[in-house]
């Protein structure tokens, strides 16, 4: 695949702290060839995963990942928010630090969108019930014809530019599992996808500035515009967001990590962990059409190396102290956290021992799949 190279423009500032990180940025630009062979791809091969459910001998990760019926006719949607995105930055002062008293309040209804898209999805691989498909197109069709996820001005309102990278790409990555279902409103579907559409091409038309041109937000925008270009059969999309995964190679520091991520202070390894999350699901989702993102290398440094220095850091988190000299936040590292779903991807395609030993419970994290051990995970076979 022939991949080109144009000259990326970079905000002063950011370059002078790359350099001083001693890392250079990629110039890479999307994958200008890259095609969508297949717009009812998922991430996964949801007809293989459900054969392999059905007949699988489950061990107790596998059980415990089981989820619990839907009634779409008891259980109200989640209704789209009303009126302007307004929702306040994540901490109070710049990118790290105390968090606003309001951020989780407000930030609620999009959580419980997710949840319920993701829920809808894993049980539609599961059963193939066309229910549970019916019941998630309903979803997206109320927030659809709402227009959500577009009254926002990304220059004054950067969380709820963050928040549409978020909840979009979860909504295009349930969309996906169900999306070959037969008995779907093709009209509703229609409206549902030209939707998405316009929420990805608007998200992604807000360059960033700082860090956040280049930094995870980058790859989360990439994730949702991969997803989407595929259910869309948006060659425009598609390309952009595998530009992003060129974007995060090419910054990999010689140790593996992501300098933008390392001047996150007491977050520094929580952030380096959660680039990686969109990373993952942009190679996988282009695993599906053909195209091998994890052996995708730039300046002699691939995806595989930030995972070895994050996997290293979690385990001494002295590595990270070079960096940033404050105590590190390590409340996402414990089993079951979905901040370490995406490794049950990665360990999937790259089988080894459990590196942090944290992989004994199952993951649910919508941003990832959802019902990600349910989606991926195959138990041990027996001697």
């Amino acid at each position: 695949m022939n991949i080109i190279r144009p000259t990326l423009r970079l905000p002063a500032c950011l370059c002078t702290l790359l350099c001083a990180l001693g890392c250079t940025l990629s110039t890479a630009a999307p994958f200008d060839q890259a095609e969508i062979k297949d717009p009812t791809a998922s991430f996964i091969d949801v007809k293989a995963r459900r054969a392999f459910l059905q007949q699988a001998k489950p061990d107790n990760k596998l059980r415990a990942a089981a989820l619990t019926p839907y009634d779409c006719q008891s259980a109200a949607p989640v209704a789209p928010q009303e009126g302007p995105m307004l929702i306040p930055g994540r901490y109070l002062v710049g990118n790290h630090g105390a968090v606003h008293p309001d951020y989780e309040r407000i930030v609620a209804l999009y959580r419980d969108f997710e949840n319920v898209l993701a829920n809808l999805g894993g049980l539609y691989v599961v059963s193939g019930k066309p229910a549970y498909a019916q019941c998630l197109l309903n979803q997206l069709a109320l927030w659809a014809d709402a227009g959500a996820l577009l009254d926002y001005n990304p220059n004054e309102r950067k969380q709820a530019w963050y928040q549409t990278e978020w909840s979009a790409g979860v909504a295009a990555q349930a969309l996906s599992l169900v999306i070959t279902e037969s008995t779907l409103d093709p009209d509703k579907k229609q409206r549902v996808l030209a939707w998405l559409n316009r929420v990805s091409h608007k998200q992604i038309s807000e360059p960033g500035a700082d860090i956040t041109c280049c930094n995870n937000h980058a790859y989360w925008r990439g994730l949702q515009a991969t997803m989407i270009g595929v259910l869309t059969n948006d060659k425009e999309l598609f390309r952009w967001g595998l530009g992003r995964y060129a974007i995060g190679i090419g910054q990999i520091a010689e140790d593996g990590s992501l300098p933008l991520e390392m001047t996150r202070h007491e977050q520094a390894l929580h952030y380096q962990n959660y680039a990686l999350q969109p990373l993952t699901m942009m190679a996988e989702i282009a695993a599906r059409q053909g195209i091998d993102l994890y052996a995708y290398s730039e300046n002699g440094r691939d995806f595989h190396r930030a995972v070895r220095f994050v996997i290293a850091a979690i385990k001494d988190d002295a590595l990270i102290h070079k960096y940033a000299s404050e105590k590190q936040d390590r409340r996402a590292f414990s089993a079951g956290r979905g901040d370490l779903a995406w490794l049950e991807y990665y360990l999937n395609r790259f089988p080894q021992s459990d590196p942090l030993g944290m992989m004994g419970k199952p993951f649910f994290y919508p941003r990832t799949g959802g019902a990600v051990t349910l989606l991926v995970y195959t138990p041990p076979q027996d001697p």
